[in-house]
């Protein structure tokens, strides 16, 4: 996180009683735990406290103010800097707690989820996310699902006193393009306590592995061909159809039999052998797919994804370009989501 001392707590009576917990403060930037404001008009009062209190360790936190105060883009005028943490004497003791402890982010399924965002951030050059989880300062907790992953993201931000550190990412589930789904209001649960929230605009998380994994999925002869020809079948959808494909479980099942107050039945081949089902709450999504390309599709790619994305991204070949690749701002989606991580690391 960015934070802000201001320069009063620095001096005179003032700086002698907060010594303590600003050099605390201090301690957290030289171990790039978090990042420091400081305008360049301020170092020497910051040398000037650490020479009175720490004089052995001066000229390093000297070093640190300087390079602080010589990133443009970390300063800006007081008031006018978005993203900035401000301590003050009344705040400084809690705001120490809060940031001394890891970030948390919070996911339906840690195990699967995180392979997911670890692959993405390779991708996207948001390595530091990774790197803050492997070194203890970002948490991931497992929701165990939707409602799970709400009420623990709620139960994980009541635990910081005033900077809620705390982000929940999870699918929207949805149907449609722009569909708001009840995972819009368990993610707006929890901004409303004070954590952050990001809601997928695909379907699921899956549905952000490119067409170029996919293909990489069958191991065995035997099963290449039918992943090639699910492959070329899903190629056929456009960037919204794919967005909302059951990537895992494609469109297996017999047909649900609707109430009669139904307008609309669910899309069906009603063929012994070639069955597929395309729920209702798609509505004309996928009126103009061959009947072809649905029972082909109708197995789905399996759920051993988030893995397999991991893997090959590990292994090269894999490029923000694929990502790119699936449109609809994809892209730039996932990295307004690894913005939202990194801001309360």
């Amino acid at each position: 996180m960015r934070i802000e001392i201001p320069i009063d707590l620095l001096r005179d009576r003032e700086g002698s009683e907060n010594a303590e917990l600003v050099l605390k403060l201090i301690s957290f930037f030289r171990e790039a735990r978090h990042d420091w404001v400081l305008s360049p008009r301020d170092v020497d009062t910051v040398h000037e406290f650490c020479q009175r209190h720490v004089p052995t360790f001066a000229q390093i936190y000297l070093l640190l103010a300087q390079k602080a105060s010589g990133m443009a883009h970390a300063w800006a005028p007081r008031g006018a800097s978005a993203g900035v943490v401000r301590v003050t004497g009344e705040t400084l003791k809690d705001d120490v707690r809060d940031l001394e402890r890891s970030a948390v982010l919070v996911v339906e399924n840690a195990t699967y989820d995180w392979q997911m965002i670890e692959a993405l951030a390779n991708l996207l050059g948001c390595k530091d996310i990774v790197e803050a989880e492997r070194n203890n300062r970002l948490d991931v907790h497992n929701g165990g699902g939707k409602d799970g992953a709400c009420r623990l993201a709620i139960d994980q931000v009541a635990k910081f006193s005033r900077i809620k550190r705390v982000v929940l990412v999870i699918d929207s589930d949805s149907y449609r393009p722009g569909e708001r789904t009840d995972n819009h209001n368990k993610a707006a649960a929890v901004g409303t306590e004070g954590g952050l929230s990001h809601v997928l605009r695909f379907r699921e998380m899956e549905n952000y592995i490119p067409n170029r994994v996919l293909a990489r999925q069958a191991r065995k002869s035997s099963a290449q061909a039918r992943v090639s020809q699910r492959l070329e079948s899903l190629k056929k959808l456009s960037a919204e159809q794919r967005a909302h494909f059951d990537m895992k479980h494609g469109f297996r099942g017999k047909s649900i039999r609707e109430s009669r107050d139904s307008k609309r039945k669910p899309r069906s081949s009603g063929k012994v052998g070639t069955t597929f089902h395309v729920p209702h709450n798609h509505s004309n999504l996928y009126d103009g797919v061959e009947t072809r390309d649905l029972i082909i599709l109708q197995e789905g790619f399996g759920t051993d994804l988030s893995s397999l994305f991991l893997q090959e991204v590990k292994a090269g070949g894999i490029s923000e370009k694929d990502l790119d690749g699936l449109g609809l701002g994809a892209t730039q989606e996932l990295r307004l989501m690894f913005e939202k991580i990194r801001n309360v690391i």
